[in-house]
């Protein structure tokens, strides 16, 4: 053959000489040229392609669907097998369906079998001969509304735990308390709120920042899917402060003098907090006190709840009346 004669002439004028060499080069040629013929005879003869396309449907703004349509479809083709190359090596284009071709009307979107293919072959700009077999999903039918929102609160379903010495130092901080529920009116009215995943962060030893997901709505759509929280995690730190005693229930004209007035209270706070101007009393009732005893019961009156482990250095002090 002509093809076996040049390429056998083509390596002899590089020298070639090695017979081993010339072994090895011929078995090559013949296969290259084996190759050629199998492509030839395959991709000229009708094959069978399954190609994935891309598919979307464009709405008016004030349209939601209420169940997820496919975001391919499975499109089935006969044609010479040649022609399938351009697929193979290319993205396909994206079938894009107008709302107002398929809409009924009556809150259903709906592209039966034969439209699907029709839709398909002219995004492909398929040739005569090209076939299309099958398109899966083989309908699409969707439930659509075309009602305004309704807001809804969120109820969180969130369980924050700091680690030992960490506490939450304030309201979790949310993006936003309520969402737009879209749906039929039946199922709106229905609807009074919306939950988030259940979760569960332990161990936390710095502010959390997460995005959390609302709990999808069966037949409806809720926008947004998402929020963000924040929660604030600060170190406790252990403080003392001297304060006075204080006394309660004295009747009038009785005063009560303690020994010492003052009493040390040790506790645990954020060190954010420590420098506020946060009120920690130490108190006496006038109501506890035996005439029989020279002390009196001294108990930790106003702390603020951010404030842990709230302790006295005295449980008791020595009292003196005195009527005026």
């Amino acid at each position: 053959m002509k093809i076996l004669d040049d390429i056998k002439q083509y390596f002899e004028q590089r020298q070639l000489k090695s017979p081993q060499t010339r072994t090895v080069v011929q078995y090559l040629a013949f296969v290259a040229i084996a190759a050629v013929f199998w492509c030839f005879l395959t991709y000229n003869t009708d094959q069978t392609l399954k190609l994935e396309m891309p598919v979307e449907i464009s709405m008016p703004d004030n349209v939601h669907l209420l169940n997820k349509p496919p975001d391919t479809l499975t499109v089935t083709m006969r044609d010479r097998g040649y022609r399938f190359i351009k697929y193979v090596f290319n993205d396909l284009p994206t079938l894009t369906l107008r709302f107002s071709d398929y809409s009924d009307g009556n809150s259903i979107f709906k592209v039966d079998q034969s439209h699907l293919k029709n839709a398909v072959a002219s995004v492909l700009d398929l040739n005569q001969d090209a076939k299309i077999e099958s398109v899966l999903p083989e309908m699409i039918n969707i439930k659509y509304t075309d009602l305004p929102g309704k807001k809804v609160p969120i109820k969180m379903d969130v369980t924050i735990i700091p680690k030992a010495d960490y506490i939450q130092n304030g309201a979790m901080v949310k993006s936003q308390d309520s969402v737009l529920v879209y749906s039929d009116a039946k199922s709106l009215d229905n609807i009074s709120e919306v939950y988030t995943y259940h979760i569960e962060v332990k161990d936390l030893t710095d502010t959390l920042r997460r995005k959390i997901t609302i709990a999808p709505i069966n037949g409806a759509v809720v926008e947004p899917r998402s929020i963000d929280i924040t929660v604030p995690i600060e170190k406790l730190v252990r403080r003392e402060r001297q304060v006075a005693i204080a006394v309660r229930n004295a009747p009038p004209g009785v005063k009560v003098m303690m020994f010492p007035s003052e009493v040390k209270v040790s506790f645990r706070a954020p060190a954010s907090r420590l420098n506020d101007e946060a009120v920690v009393t130490a108190v006496v009732d006038y109501n506890s006190i035996n005439l029989m005893s020279n002390k009196v019961k001294v108990m930790i009156g106003e702390v603020p709840a951010i404030y842990q482990d709230v302790s006295l250095s005295n449980d008791s002090v020595e009292y003196k009346i005195e009527k005026r």
